[in-house]
């Protein structure tokens, strides 16, 4: 079962493939997702955007026009980004980052950050490397969510690694305060994974959250009782919520 003390390296060192091979079989499912944490942001070509923990690299499919740097602790994760991404992809510990102080006007981190217990070494870090004014966006997992409830209820009982999460809270929000940004907003968006049948979004989440203890069938039922369908004018909708947090840094 799972061992707290294993990092998002050690868990995606075994099944960043299967997450991978979901990404790529239903390109589309998480649309409304990524398209969320870009939602405001007037990204310019020459403006330097870093994504990290960046997965499979997913975010070049939404945000191309700009200097993108992906960074990774997982290798099996970097190799599958440096496979499908045409933008430069480091594999480093996420507080020891390779770029310069002041250099980054952009960083975006989805859905990966549940994995890090204390965060405060990572807030520090990415002052650091953001230039004065430069945009901090996070999104993940609310403590107490629906989401939080599904992946470390259901989900990690029938996962053979578990499944424990470091969610965002209160604590959250004053580690990125303390880090010298400000807050600009914190909003659960609550949104919709899309696909064309219920068994679609089971084969999906079997993948992507290796969950290897349950048929088809019984994932469809855990996630219609965990976390409900809504019927969309073509297919069908996976309820999904995160909570989205922007800040900046303060002009010094």
């Amino acid at each position: 079962m799972f061992d707290t003390k294993r990092s998002y390296k050690d868990i995606f060192n075994q099944r960043a493939d299967s997450y991978h091979e979901a990404m790529l079989r239903w390109p589309t499912a998480r649309d409304q997702e990524f398209y969320a944490i870009l939602d405001g942001l007037d990204i310019k070509p020459h403006q330097r955007v870093i994504d990290l923990p960046s997965g499979g690299g997913y975010l070049s499919w939404y945000a191309s026009a700009c200097e993108l740097h992906h960074v990774e602790t997982s290798e099996l994760f970097a190799e599958l980004c440096h496979s499908k991404s045409p933008y430069p992809s480091h594999i480093t510990d996420l507080t020891d980052l390779p770029f310069e102080d002041n250099s980054a006007d952009v960083v975006l981190s989805l859905a990966g950050l549940h994995h890090t217990e204390n965060k405060s070494e990572l807030f520090n870090e990415l002052f650091r490397v953001l230039k004065p004014g430069g945009q901090l966006i996070l999104a993940d997992a609310a403590e107490g969510s629906v989401t939080a409830r599904f992946l470390d209820g259901w989900m990690a009982a029938h996962n053979s690694m578990g499944h424990k999460g470091w969610f965002f809270n209160h604590t959250t929000i004053e580690q990125i305060t303390e880090a010298g940004f400000s807050i600009d907003s914190v909003i659960d968006r609550h949104y919709h994974w899309c696909y064309e049948t219920v068994e679609e979004a089971a084969q999906y989440c079997k993948l992507m959250f290796g969950i290897d203890l349950a048929t088809i069938d019984q994932i469809v039922s855990a996630l219609n009782v965990e976390l409900g369908f809504t019927p969309l004018d073509s297919g069908v909708g996976l309820n999904w919520q995160l909570r989205f947090i922007r800040s900046t840094k303060i002009m010094v």
